[in-house]
């Protein structure tokens, strides 16, 4: 399985959030829903305007909104999620949830290139299956607890996807 080890200085991300359940939970709200609900009620788009540039830290082809996990302790069988952008030069914050990430290495796992109306959410669950089946087991690493992120990038044909 592809992947290269990254320490990320810290850093802050602001987005809209929900908690999800890790355990079959219908009062709480799955990410794959908090997606959807973003794009029917223009939210993703609003949030794509406010994201400003990209920081200098982070490779230019990416996009500018990305999903977060784990990044706040929450209830027991509960996890936050939040659709984010790295704060950079010329964000709007107004009126979201920001946390600030501290310095941490990621193991960062790439998905193979794919064009954008294929299936994303198969291809997420199938690259976070892998990791923990087959990379992690048989690692000499830990998983600590700690921010995940699933970041999106490409072109406007081809898309990837890489969980840290």
């Amino acid at each position: 399985m592809e992947y290269r080890i990254e320490t990320k200085e810290a850093f802050d991300i602001f987005g809209i959030e929900t908690i999800g359940s890790s355990i079959s939970d219908e009062r709480y709200q799955s990410p794959a829903q908090l997606w959807q609900k973003c794009h029917r009620e223009g939210l993703y788009e609003k949030l794509f305007t406010d994201s400003g540039d990209l920081p200098s830290f982070m490779p230019q082809d990416l996009c500018k909104i990305h999903g977060a996990v784990n990044y706040r302790k929450t209830e027991d069988n509960t996890f936050p999620y939040m659709l984010c952008c790295f704060i950079g030069n010329n964000s709007n914050t107004e009126g979201y949830i920001m946390e600030h990430i501290p310095a941490q290495t990621y193991a960062v796992f790439p998905s193979k290139r794919f064009k954008w109306d294929e299936n994303i959410g198969a291809i997420l669950t199938t690259l976070q299956k892998r990791f923990y089946s087959e990379w992690l087991p048989t690692s000499n690493y830990e998983k600590i607890d700690g921010a995940e992120f699933e970041i999106y990038g490409g072109t406007k044909v081809y898309g990837y996807i890489e969980i840290w």
